[in-house]
């Protein structure tokens, strides 16, 4: 009966030994496969710049387009002295919000400093 039960054991160590054995096999080689993934994207951009410079060889250079001037932006403060009617109806975080897209349209420097109910 021992004999029965040591060779038991004997056949459950060796299938430890083995299945851990084959665990840290796949977990090497998993490391391996994605340690190679930096060099994935380095061929991939190669090939994308390889493709850019076949179009630009192939494509004739375009005109240089006329300089434009650059539009003069509007300088802090311009709407200082303005004042802002709003209706009763509107809430002061909605004005502010209102006024801060319109001056983000209108590209100015504008800064909202503060929302007065008018009487």
């Amino acid at each position: 009966m021992s004999l029965l039960a040591a060779s038991g054991i004997g056949e459950a160590i060796q299938n430890t030994v083995v299945g851990l054995v084959t665990v840290f096999v796949v977990l090497a080689f998993l490391v391996f496969v994605i340690s190679l993934f930096k060099y994935v994207n380095k061929w991939q951009t190669g090939k994308e710049n390889a493709a850019k410079a076949q179009k630009a060889a192939a494509a004739p250079a375009p005109a240089a387009p006329a300089p434009v001037a650059p539009a003069k932006p509007a300088g802090p403060g311009t709407m200082a002295s303005s004042r802002v009617n709003i209706a009763d109806e509107v809430d002061g975080t909605v004005a502010a919000v209102i006024l801060a897209a319109v001056a983000e349209e209108c590209g100015g420097n504008f800064k909202v400093t503060s929302i007065r109910k008018s009487n």
